[in-house]
């Protein structure tokens, strides 16, 4: 992870700053919700619908670096649901992991997305597995399917 941590980054960040447009402070939200170490590499914000006045759901994807190691990262997950009063937190996602999160389908009370992990004896830097997962919105308990 050493190589792939700030490359990553970079891809992460730039993609997550076009999802923001409409938004408000995304990057804001998140980090107040899903970082216990102040800070984030990057994130995503996968919404229920992808216009800003539509969505009423919202999984939030946080990549925060492990203090101490080189370059390092752990995934933090949270569903969000708009409210009067804007987006809040409403539970935490577990047991979800992979990087490059896409392609959410929201339906009955579950969002299924699909992330990139490692393949068998596949070097650390270079992941090209396809995972598949599915995610209760009222528990937050994500399952990997394939």
């Amino acid at each position: 992870m050493r190589f792939i941590g700030p490359i990553l980054a970079l891809l992460l960040a730039a993609k997550g700053a076009v999802a923001q447009e409409g938004w408000g402070n995304l990057d804001a939200l998140l980090l107040n919700s899903l970082s216990t170490t102040g800070s984030m590499e990057a994130s995503y914000w996968l919404p229920d619908n992808p216009d800003p006045a539509q969505a009423q759901l919202g999984l939030g994807i946080a990549y925060i670096h492990i203090p101490g190691s080189a370059g390092s990262v752990s995934i933090e997950a949270g569903i969000f649901r708009r409210t009067q009063n804007g987006w809040q937190y409403t539970a935490p996602v577990v047991n979800l992991f992979g990087h490059e999160p896409r392609d959410p389908l929201f339906q009955n009370g579950q969002v299924q997305l699909l992330t990139t992990m490692l393949g068998p004896g596949e070097p650390r830097c270079c992941p090209t597995q396809e995972a598949k997962w599915q995610i209760d919105l009222t528990t937050g308990q994500a399952q990997r399917l394939y």
